[in-house]
């Protein structure tokens, strides 16, 4: 009798151990490309294969680093506490960060609706189960809309709240993103897409902080401000 509840207790703890396991939050290393569909313009795709995305995940958290000819943009979006850091890094510039609080991603927020419609139409994306979500974005104060298409998967088991700053309340992580948009007299469809999913165990939480080099936005030259379209007040 002994020997059958000393088997039980063992059964119970393994089974405690894998649903531990089996619901700890991912982490690891996502890449993306870039592809244009609708045409056949070789500058064109030429022009989206020198974008690199990778993106680093680990529960609500992730670092997305993006590159191409002339600049380098790290995007740190901090799920666990509402925090979206944007690092800038032009050769010649240095480094110059804009931060996002739970508060200025609300009022960023308060113009734009959201309607996410999920489908029963799936894809396999690097490996994982996607669904199709057709999303309307509305801006509230000239009712135009911006409709796109996203692939989301929830097999990779991300924190609930891993896309506050870019889609809040949409469920599952985005594996594939379509956007057609108007190019020379055309209409052509962008997608950016995951090519791997590597996971890893050993991604650290100081992964997801901003760069100590880096300098507030305000204090970037003015030349730089116009060059990217943006004033010291924009983020306020």
């Amino acid at each position: 009798m002994k020997k059958q509840i000393s088997l039980w207790m063992t059964a119970i703890l393994l089974f405690g151990t894998v649903v531990t396991f089996a619901q700890k939050p991912f982490a690891g290393t996502i890449t993306f490309e870039t592809i244009a569909e609708g045409t056949d313009d070789p500058n064109i795709a030429a022009q989206l294969s020198e974008l690199t995305r990778e993106v680093i995940v680990m529960g609500n958290n992730t670092r997305t680093n993006m590159s191409q000819p002339g600049i380098d943009v790290i995007s740190i979006a901090n799920g666990d506490y509402n925090l979206k850091t944007t690092v800038i890094d032009i050769p010649g510039y240095g480094k110059y960060y804009i931060e996002q609080d739970a508060e200025k991603l609300k009022k960023s927020f308060e113009t734009v609706k959201f309607d996410y419609k999920y489908t029963d139409e799936t894809y396999p994306i690097a490996g994982y189960n996607c669904k199709k979500v057709n999303v309307t974005a509305t801006n509230l104060e000239s009712d135009e809309e911006t409709t796109l298409v996203l692939w989301v998967t929830e097999d990779l088991m991300t924190g609930d709240n891993i896309n506050f700053s870019e889609y809040p309340g949409l469920k599952g992580y985005v594996m594939r993103t379509e956007v057609k948009t108007p190019m020379e007299g055309n209409e052509i469809t962008i997608i950016v897409q995951a090519t791997s999913v590597k996971p890893d165990k050993k991604v650290k939480a100081t992964t997801f902080l901003r760069p100590s080099d880096a300098k507030s936005f305000d204090e970037a030259p003015e030349d730089l401000k116009k060059m990217l379209g943006m004033g010291g007040d924009d983020e306020e």
